[in-house]
């Protein structure tokens, strides 16, 4: 999928991303939706998460959970490939990301793919949120103007185009 910018950037993203992100999500989601019986033994994989459920496990109209990584790829002149993408550890209670383990992963890419670079950071949802920030200038030491990918993950069967959206700083 390639699409351009007002900047006059040109953005091509590979859908292996689109897979990744859709994964993380689905993974998180249904960690968060485990019968009541298997909730205590899973409390450190939703500790990462926004958990509004007060009933114990037994509550299934909770909010649909944000998940956050990183984009990775390249950048030659005015066009910008998004090859791959990789999970992030974010408390958004306590707006920290987890650097070791971004610093790892990054080591880990830089030693397969030596050109590819962290681009900037992804997250689901149907709208940025102002929170989002804090993310985002969590990431600018890595990379001064870092890309916002976002997907939509929510279904709309009246819509065509897929429900990603791009942001540029």
């Amino acid at each position: 999928m390639a699409s351009s910018s007002s900047s006059g950037l040109t953005f091509k993203l590979h859908p292996l991303v689109i897979v990744n992100i859709s994964d993380h999500y689905t993974r998180v989601k249904s960690q968060l939706n485990l019968p009541p019986s298997l909730t205590s033994t899973s409390s450190a994989a939703t500790s990462n998460n926004n958990n509004n459920d007060s009933n114990g496990g037994e509550n299934n109209q909770q909010p649909p959970p944000r998940v956050y990584g990183c984009v990775i790829g390249v950048q030659r002149g005015r066009t910008v490939e998004i090859f791959n993408s990789f999970e992030l550890i974010y408390d958004p209670s306590t707006r920290s990301l987890d650097r070791s383990f971004l610093e790892k992963k990054q080591e880990l890419y830089k030693k397969v793919f030596p050109h590819f670079y962290v681009l900037g950071w992804y997250s689901t949802g149907s709208d940025a949120q102002e929170s989002d920030m804090h993310f985002h200038k969590a990431l600018m030491d890595i990379n001064e103007s870092p890309l916002y990918v976002l997907l939509n993950p929510a279904i709309n069967p009246a819509q065509k185009d897929l429900p990603v959206t791009i942001y540029e700083s």
